[in-house]
């Protein structure tokens, strides 16, 4: 049984002005609702404003917070461009390594480049 914002009972849909411009039937079409009954269509702009408090995502296209995306991606599964170290091999997936240096490397370690320019 339908009711009104004041716990009446409503047996026809009544269109009740909220304000100048929306309509009480119309809230859905212009607001998100916070128990996830309805949804958005298109984009959101946030105007500078945050979205906070977000679960881990679920889906591949779920939003995730800053600290989930650190968490998932420092560390162990990415190589620093401005140095860093790895653990085990690289394969490069036939591609190549260029821009060695063509001198002979301080350390026996190095990568060294095969033939001089």
């Amino acid at each position: 049984m339908p009711v009104d914002k004041f716990g009446r009972r409503r047996d026809t849909v009544v269109q009740e002005n909220v304000s100048s411009d929306v309509l009480f039937t119309q809230m859905d079409d212009y607001f998100i609702r916070r128990d996830g009954s309805n949804t958005a269509i298109g984009s959101i702009n946030m105007t500078g404003n945050t979205l906070t408090n977000m679960s881990e995502p679920v889906h591949s296209h779920d939003a995730a917070s800053k600290l989930y995306v650190d968490q998932r991606s420092g560390g162990t599964d990415k190589v620093s461009r401005s140095g860093d170290s790895m653990q085990g091999d690289l394969d490069m997936g036939g591609y190549k390594i260029s821009g060695l240096n063509t001198s002979l490397p301080p350390r026996h370690t190095d990568a060294v480049c095969w033939s001089k320019r």
